[in-house]
C-alpha cells in the first residue's frame, strides 16, 4: 500500500479532531488524507503575529484542500517567546496549544519523522498535549509531503508562503513587532520580484540585518539600485546594517550554536 493511502486509512482510527494548520506541504498533507478520509477535522490557523502568509490566504489553503472551515485564533505571544530563549518554540507552541478547545478532542500537527531526532523544543509541548502526528508515525519524510499535499490540491505557492518568521532572529534578540515587520516585508519583497519563496531575512544581533538569498533572479534584482535602497531602507527601521549573504538560504543555522547535553 502507498503512503497516500495509508495516510488516509490512518484515520479511520481517528476519525475527530484539531489540526494545527500552516498550510504548508506538511500540514496540508495532513488536512488533504482527513478530508480524503471523510474524518471530521477542524483546521486551526494560528495568528500569533509570526507568519508570513495571512488568514485570507490560509482559508484559499483549507478549501483547497477540501474543508470549508478554517478556525482562526489571534495569540498574542507572551513575554517568554518575545524574550526568544532557545527553548521559544516550546513556550510558543505551548501558548498555542493552550488556546485549541480542551473539548477531549484529538490534536492532529504536521510534524514529519524528519524532525525527529533534530533540535525541536516544540516537540515537547506537543508531548504535553498528547498531539498526534501521523505523518511522524508512518515514518513521512519532509521530502514526500509536497507531492502528497499537491495530490490532495495543496496551492504549491501558498505552501511555499507560510514560515514562521520567529526563526529569523537570533537567540535572544528581542521578538518586536518592528523587527517582524521588517523581516516580513522584504522576504514578500523578494517574493513578488522573483518568485523566491526560500529568501530568508535574519537578524542576528542589534546592529545587522542579512538577507539569504535562494534563486539566481534574487541575486539578480539586487543588482537594481532602487531595489538595493528599497531594502536598505526598510532594513535600515531596526538594524544599522543590511547585507546580502553570498551563501545560499539554508535552515536552522542558529540551532547549531546551541550547545546540548
Amino acid at each position: 500500500m502507498d503512503k497516500k493511502q495509508t495516510l488516509i486509512n490512518w484515520y479511520h482510527a481517528h476519525p475527530r479532531g484539531y489540526l494545527l494548520f500552516f498550510g504548508g506541504f506538511d500540514s496540508s498533507a495532513v488536512l488533504g488524507a482527513a478530508m480524503q478520509a471523510g474524518a471530521n477535522i477542524t483546521p486551526i490557523w494560528v495568528d500569533n503575529g509570526f507568519n508570513r502568509a495571512s488568514a485570507e490566504e490560509m482559508l484559499i489553503q483549507a478549501r483547497n484542500l477540501g474543508s470549508d472551515q478554517l478556525k482562526v485564533i489571534d495569540v498574542t505571544p507572551d513575554q517568554t517567546v518575545v524574550e526568544n530563549p532557545v527553548k521559544r518554540c516550546y513556550h510558543c507552541k505551548k501558548h498555542i496549544l493552550s488556546q485549541v478547545p480542551q473539548d477531549g478532542m484529538a490534536i492532529f500537527d504536521g510534524t514529519t519523522a524528519s524532525d525527529l531526532g533534530n533540535y525541536r523544543p516544540g516537540k515537547q509541548a506537543l508531548d504535553e498535549f498528547k498531539v498526534l502526528s501521523p505523518l511522524a508515525e508512518l515514518g513521512i519524510v519532509c521530502s514526500e509531503t509536497k507531492e502528497l499535499a499537491i495530490s490532495f490540491g495543496a496551492d504549491p505557492l501558498l505552501s511555499d508562503l507560510e514560515s514562521c518568521l520567529a526563526t529569523r532572529i537570533n537567540y535572544s534578540h528581542l521578538l518586536t513587532p518592528e523587527r517582524i515587520a521588517a523581516i516580513r516585508t522584504i522576504e514578500n519583497l523578494f517574493v513578488e520580484k522573483s518568485g523566491d519563496f526560500h529568501v530568508r531575512c535574519r537578524i542576528d544581533d542589534a546592529d545587522h540585518l542579512r538577507i539569504e538569498l535562494s534563486k539566481p533572479e534574487s541575486y539578480q534584482a539586487v543588482g537594481d539600485e532602487k531595489f538595493r535602497q528599497q531594502l536598505f531602507d526598510i532594513g535600515s527601521r531596526v538594524s544599522l546594517f543590511v547585507t546580502i549573504d553570498v551563501k545560499r538560504s539554508r535552515p536552522n543555522e542558529y540551532d547549531k550554536l546551541i550547545k546540548k547535553g
